[in-house]
């Protein structure tokens, strides 16, 4: 693509990017619109890892997952748990996230040249609740290979990374996001074998898609008196890729009533190309409106469980469950371009962080099982680069569920859970663009989330 003649370089809420001379204000759109492929935020885990993949597990919030094997979303959670299964088996579930969030502006502004190298409010209204009600479906199917159940084969189809969130065009906090769509579909063939009364093991591939569709506003460093909205520019970028992972898993049974699970699933990096643009600049900048290729790494994390079930009585379960987060593999956002520009860099600064749940399940009789659980969730987030994609806070779960055996082939599970979120703040100081000046976005953020799933099971 040819480079735009020089002009006044544009502000922009991107990363700082080294230039050349007639290639700011490309340099500065492009990756405004590339990077923020990367910035997606949580649907209902910390960090943007979707949990909701079993309706037995929101039930209890997912305390002692990997160590139960009771339907055949343990290919997710533990394929080793196959080998517990009785009979071949599928299953459709489905979890209706409901999200809300505010978000109050504490002091936004810009200082451009436009401004006179005076500090402005950013202006704009509050952007309104940004998440749409979404719903996350997932599919499994589990079946043993051998008349004696020791060797089985599944498979399962999810969502496990996500997020739906769009803010008004004109709000105060547009030059960070105005709207985010990024969606995985994750395809796991699996395997479990049980080696031993006391031993089980599980494997599968992780065979994923992901798919991004990015926009933020570009503030126009030359406007009178500073940025508004009717002088901004508009960028969008939209990219996607296959990618392939793995998980492992095994349960050991240590006693009768006694059970232990572990789980790792590994680290997946995306490279996700497509395309970026640049639109609705007017007067000189006109030219630097655009259409160009380019990519970035998407570098999700690995996750280690560990949990276990005691059978306290025949009829009562106690559950136990830690997750652990490698988010540190998301330190830096690395944008490279088609066209030769040099790479861009922004610090992410994610940490590793951990998830605790305990809980209980009670056969009340033959057809019902009651459950409920609770889980603290650490958010990977660090203040001084939280942004308005990923409004994160510390979560706290309280969770209930049931399952009804219509018959011996037919059962449904039903859950709901309620998320508290830590209040968050944003406070991101960053380059308006090449020498223009600088935006800081400043707000206050108050969330919650609540989760009603439905499933159902069927044994053949």
């Amino acid at each position: 693509m040819p480079r735009p003649a020089p002009t006044p370089p544009i502000p922009r809420p991107a990363p700082t990017l080294r230039t050349t001379p007639g290639t700011a204000s490309l340099t500065a759109a492009t990756a405004t619109a590339i990077v923020m492929i990367l910035a997606a935020g949580p649907v209902s885990a910390a960090g943007f890892f979707i949990q909701e993949q079993s309706v037995q597990g929101v039930g209890r919030a997912f305390a002692g997952d990997v160590a139960l094997g009771e339907d055949a979303s343990t290919i997710f959670t533990n394929p080793a748990g196959m080998t517990r299964l009785k009979g071949r088996q599928a299953q459709l579930g489905g979890h209706y996230l409901i999200l809300r969030a505010t978000l109050t502006d504490t002091g936004s502004s810009a200082t451009t040249l436009g401004s006179g190298g005076a500090s402005v409010p950013l202006g704009g209204g509050d952007g309104g609740n940004p998440f749409d009600d979404t719903p996350v479906p997932n599919l499994y199917a589990a079946a043993p290979v051998d008349d004696e159940g020791r060797l089985w084969l599944g498979v399962g189809i999810s969502a496990p990374f996500g997020l739906v969130a769009d803010y008004q065009d004109d709000w105060f906090g547009r030059y960070d996001s105005t709207k985010t769509d990024l969606k995985t579909i994750d395809i796991a063939p699996s395997i479990a074998f049980k080696a031993a009364h006391w031993l089980s093991v599980g494997a599968g591939f992780d065979i994923q898609y992901a798919d991004a569709t990015l926009e933020n506003a570009v503030p126009n460093g030359l406007a009178p008196g500073g940025p508004s909205a009717a002088t901004d520019g508009h960028a969008r970028v939209q990219g996607d890729d296959w990618s392939v992972g793995y998980n492992l898993g095994a349960q050991f049974t240590l006693t009768p009533a006694l059970r232990l699970g572990v789980h790792y699933r590994s680290a997946i990096s995306h490279d996700l190309k497509g395309t970026a643009s640049l639109t609705g600049l007017t007067g000189p900048l006109a030219v630097a409106n655009f259409n160009t290729d380019g990519s970035a790494a998407l570098d999700l994390p690995a996750i280690a469980s560990a949990g276990v079930a005691w059978d306290a009585t025949d009829r009562l379960t106690l559950l136990g469950q830690v997750n652990w987060y490698e988010w540190s593999r998301f330190h830096e956002i690395r944008v490279k371009f088609s066209n030769g520009l040099p790479d861009s860099v922004k610090q992410q600064n994610y940490e590793d962080s951990y998830g605790v749940s305990l809980g209980a399940q009670y056969r009340l009789n033959e057809a019902w099982t009651l459950r409920g659980g609770a889980q603290w969730d650490e958010t990977p987030t660090v203040n001084g680069f939280r942004t308005t994609r990923t409004p994160d806070g510390d979560r706290l779960w309280l969770s209930t569920g049931a399952s009804w055996a219509i018959s011996d082939a037919v059962s449904l599970d039903m859950a709901y859970a309620h998320i508290f979120v830590d209040d968050a703040t944003i406070d991101l100081d960053e380059p308006a663009g090449a020498g223009t000046g600088r935006v800081r976005v400043k707000a206050d953020v108050e969330s919650s989330i609540d989760i009603v799933s439905l499933q159902a099971r069927l044994r053949f």
